[in-house]
Parts: C-alpha cells; structure tokens; sequence
C-alpha cells in the first residue's frame, strides 16, 4: 500500500517543480491509468484519491 501526494508524482515522473495549476495534470494521468485497468473513482480497485493526502495504491 503506498500513499503518495500529486506533487511527489508529478515531481517524480516530470522531474519537475510541482505549482497547484499542475493538479490537473495528474488527476488526468490517474483518469487515464483507471481506464486502462477498468478501475472506477466511485468503486475503486487499484488507485484510491485520499482527500488531503493523495493517492492510494492497492494491489
């Protein structure tokens, strides 16, 4: 189980610095990546949005 905030992400994978405009960006990404696995926001599988926190990831 890992917890992680939308600017480590995008820190991460744009090795970049995260500004609040970029939040979209992820949500995006994250959108994509649950269509790809047949994941739902309501009914989540795999990726969960933590408010305040991040997100989720289960196996």
């Amino acid at each position: 189980m890992l917890f992680r905030s939308s600017d480590y992400l995008f820190e991460r994978v744009w090795q970049e610095k995260y500004y609040e405009k970029d939040n979209n960006t992820i949500m995006v990404h994250i959108r994509h990546l649950r269509e790809k696995m047949k994941d739902t926001k309501k009914n989540p599988n795999y990726i969960k949005t933590i408010y305040g926190v991040g997100y989720k990831i289960e196996k």
